[in-house]
């Protein structure tokens, strides 16, 4: 029953899922994202599967969830990408907007601070089709440190309502053992009062924001290094 139970749950979730979606990761997993495909949540934890993962974070006007929405995921694997890969992420994509400003992240410390690694300005997803899987090749940056991360996918939208998305995906990068890497910090427009505001770029002259990406600040995360344990020899 208690089976039962949770997939007509899904089920309904899902469909109300569509009837508000958007676009969102799909690989790597989103926080507590629903895919069959991602970790799954205990017999206790149903309740915490974010069915509404591919919606918007805030408005210009106001803010209805944190950066990474979740503040952690369920107990799983974390895809392990290497310093200088390039990853084929997957976008679950319900309606593109007319495409937009995507940034890509790299955290070490849960969300506190981030750095940019990729971005594609002004027809970032315009190309995806409604109601699809659509690939983006993000690279990982050669001399990124080794450590657990949060890759997020960061992006304002062209057209509709003046929103911010945003979605987080528990990594483990294998790089250097200790290091630093700099780039510039996100801007995170539309996303409440006081925040850079991004107008309907599609309808408004083209003005996509460049003031405010131009301006972003320079920031460098720096990650310790760990020790590595040495096996010796046993002695006979």
């Amino acid at each position: 029953m208690k089976s039962f139970i949770s997939v007509a749950v899904f089920a309904l979730s899902s469909l109300a899922l569509l009837s508000e979606a958007h676009i969102s990761f799909r690989y790597p997993c989103p926080r507590r994202g629903p895919y069959s495909e991602c970790p799954q949540p205990k017999d206790n934890e149903w309740n915490l599967v974010d069915y509404d993962v591919q919606s918007p974070l805030g408005t210009s006007n106001s803010i209805s969830n944190p950066i990474c929405k979740h503040p952690s995921s369920f107990a799983g694997i974390r895809p392990t990408f290497q310093a200088g890969q390039t990853v084929a992420t997957k976008m679950d994509v319900d309606v593109n907007h007319r495409g937009g400003t995507c940034q890509w992240a790299l955290s070490y410390d849960n969300g506190k601070t981030w750095v940019v690694i990729q971005d594609q300005f002004r027809d970032c997803l315009a190309n995806a089709p409604a109601s699809s899987t659509y690939t983006v090749n993000v690279k990982i940056p050669a001399n990124a440190p080794s450590g657990t991360a949060i890759l997020n996918w960061i992006w304002n939208n062209n057209e509709g309502n003046r929103e911010l998305y945003s979605s987080c995906a528990d990594v483990v990068i294998q790089g250097t053992n200790g290091g630093s890497l700099s780039g510039v910090a996100p801007v995170f427009a539309n996303y409440g009062p006081g925040s850079p505001f991004i107008p309907e770029a599609a309808v408004s002259g083209g003005n996509w924001g460049k003031q405010y990406f131009d301006a972003r600040k320079p920031i460098t995360v720096t990650v310790p290094a760990q020790k590595i344990k040495r096996q010796t020899a046993p002695i006979y």
